[in-house]
């Protein structure tokens, strides 16, 4: 029986943790990545498994056939988890998202409760009372439980979810429930065993893995869906706004990550802020762009003539895999000059230390989600800034954040404030000479063509008009444009103000 209840606390752990890993993905979702979805994640996880402990402790007390009374709470607690899907399929829509967060806090709750309940029931089951082992009985089924835990963050977290969508796990974790709970209530014997694990596995190779209800058709009626990735980093989306007409919109995690467009005179997604190096830089030659994205910007970024190499990271492979599928944008992956790197970019700096650059570009996301502080910190600028070479320019999207722009000017000797919040910040003084401006920026040339012809450089809103017309301001000047109301602060690694002091609750 001891080995028997080891097993369950194992496997519960497993998927009771692992289950915490799919919720923390479908919450950051529905949050747009803000920090505070795991603490709400959490603190329900918590809540549900302090609840069923509490309830698992009355059970053992007031029934004798554990076994049968454990294995009717597992087969409940399956069906709940393939349920679960679809049950957030059908209210996951952008007009309903706080009825949705109710609604997965509760089910956080629950699934956390009703598999809580077995641990003080396999503990009753494993505990040795007659030779006195009780405290060596205790610690080897807690023992159990914390390894299953610790496999279901890293197996499912860290590797099945590149394989195995996250509506295809809730699936598989419910059989799994069901069939421990079916063999809990019958005679367990060696038999019985195999046939769950066969039953077991033929269901595993059975379920589809890619099968998703929850992400696919989240985004509503005015949006369609041209391409899906779901991979452990997350969701990308491309999509068309039916509504205002726009096409190949990038969504990472339901936020908006980019367009995949680079005509100049139609810049809906304003290149004209990375042009503005061209126009700035006297001769860049390597470059180093942290974030593919869409490849939208690389792309264009490999319009500069002078370029000799571009050294780009990107976290989540699954935007090559959507560069692949788009011509605008997928010449990036033949071009000899372009070095495409998975990794963080934080992580790639430090072990390629000994690297400089003329300029690095990151059109980071917003300033408020989780993880963000990695790119805006002072000490992520400090390295950055031992990354480039004298007189090299460092170009980053603020999101509007005008700490970002303090924390610039904290470890750069010049940083301004450009179009829609893009940071330009270097060693050097950078200024705007509308004719050298010009000269640089007909010399971009694009599959052999220059990038501005002579009807793109009259486009009142084009890419080469917004370029020459982009006013730099310094720190001073944005704090009495914007009138902050409060003092800007330097972001540290250590106090992430971005993400919660000054984050999502204080942007929505």
């Amino acid at each position: 029986m001891k080995y028997f209840a080891w097993c369950i606390s194992l496997l519960v752990g497993l998927m009771s943790l692992g289950q915490e890993m799919l919720w923390f993905r479908i919450v950051s979702f529905m949050f747009g990545g803000a920090s505070y979805a795991f603490a709400l994640v959490l603190f329900f996880f918590l809540l549900g498994i302090t609840f069923g402990s509490n309830q698992g402790k009355s059970i053992c007390t007031r029934y004798s056939n554990l076994l049968l009374v454990g294995g009717v709470v597992l087969i409940l607690a399956g069906f709940i988890d393939i349920l679960i899907p679809f049950i957030i399929q059908n209210i996951n829509q952008p007009n309903s998202l706080s009825l949705c967060k109710g609604i997965c806090c509760i089910l956080i709750f629950v699934v956390a409760a009703l598999k809580a309940i077995l641990f003080p029931i396999v503990h009753h089951l494993g505990t040795n009372i007659a030779n006195g082992k009780v405290g060596a009985s205790v610690s080897k089924v807690y023992f159990f439980n914390i390894i299953g835990s610790t496999l279901g963050s890293l197996l499912i977290g860290g590797v099945l979810l590149d394989y195995i969508s996250i509506s295809s796990m809730f699936i598989l974790i419910g059989i799994v429930c069901i069939l421990l709970g079916g063999l809990m209530i019958i005679k367990k014997s060696a038999v019985s065993v195999s046939v769950f694990a066969v039953l077991g596995i033929c269901c595993f190779c059975l379920v589809d893995k890619h099968t998703d209800y929850i992400f696919r058709d989240s985004l509503g009626k005015d949006s369609s869906i041209s391409y899906y990735i779901e991979n452990r980093y997350g969701v990308i989306h491309i999509a068309d706004d039916n509504k205002n007409g726009l096409k190949n919109i990038v969504l990472g995690n339901r936020m908006y990550d980019g367009i995949l467009n680079i005509d100049p005179d139609n810049d809906i997604n304003d290149l004209n802020r990375l042009y503005l190096l061209a126009a700035t830089h006297p001769n860049p030659k390597k470059v180093l762009v942290i974030g593919v994205s869409g490849g939208a910007w690389t792309r264009a970024l490999s319009s500069f003539p002078t370029l000799e190499t571009i050294d780009a990271i990107e976290i989540n492979k699954g935007y090559l895999d959507i560069i692949k599928q788009y011509p605008v944008v997928s010449p990036i992956l033949d071009d000899h000059r372009i070095n495409i790197y998975i990794d963080d970019g934080r992580r790639w700096l430090k072990r390629n230390s000994d690297k400089k650059y003329d300029l690095i570009i990151m059109n980071t996301t917003y300033h408020w989600r989780s993880g963000i502080t990695n790119l805006l910190s002072q000490e992520m600028m400090n390295i950055l800034h031992n990354s480039l070479n004298p007189n090299g320019i460092l170009a980053f999207n603020s999101t509007r954040s005008l700490d970002t722009l303090k924390t610039a000017q904290s470890v750069f000797k010049y940083a301004y404030w450009g179009t829609m919040g893009f940071i330009y910040a270097s060693d050097s003084e950078i200024n705007i000479d509308d004719n050298v401006a010009k000269n640089r920026l007909d010399k971009l040339v694009l599959d052999g063509k220059p990038l501005f012809n002579e009807a793109s450089k009259q486009v009142k809103n084009g890419a080469y008009q917004k370029t020459l017309a982009t006013k730099l301001l310094s720190l001073d000047e944005v704090e009495k444009l914007y009138n902050l109301g409060r003092d800007t602060e330097i972001i540290t690694d250590s106090n992430m103000i971005t993400e919660y002091k000054y984050g999502f609750l204080r942007n929505n």
